[in-house]
């Protein structure tokens, strides 16, 4: 099965667009639902977090992630972005 490429800016649209849909959510089932190896979604989950994109919540001995409203700003430039892109033929 071939992988599909994703650019950066792409891994970020689906990280922050699961996160929108599911709601607070561990890192374990985060990074299935976006189809990441578990080692570069904390990489990336550290960075949005320090940008304030995605904010984590403690639930009794849980760690979850949540998207801020500035990471759902960014989803919604960032999906903006995607469809213009894709109209020109361009992979996100």
């Amino acid at each position: 099965m071939r992988r599909r490429y994703r650019s950066q800016a792409g891994i970020i649209h689906d990280i922050l667009l699961v996160l929108s849909r599911e709601g607070p959510i561990n890192s374990t089932r985060l990074a299935q639902l976006a189809n990441l190896p578990y080692d570069r979604l904390r990489e990336l989950l550290d960075r949005l977090v320090a940008e304030g994109l995605v904010e984590t919540v403690e639930e009794g001995d849980r760690k979850l992630y949540r998207i801020t409203p500035q990471g759902l700003d960014a989803l919604r430039k960032l999906q903006a972005a995607k469809e213009v892109l894709e109209r020109l033929g361009y992979k996100f």
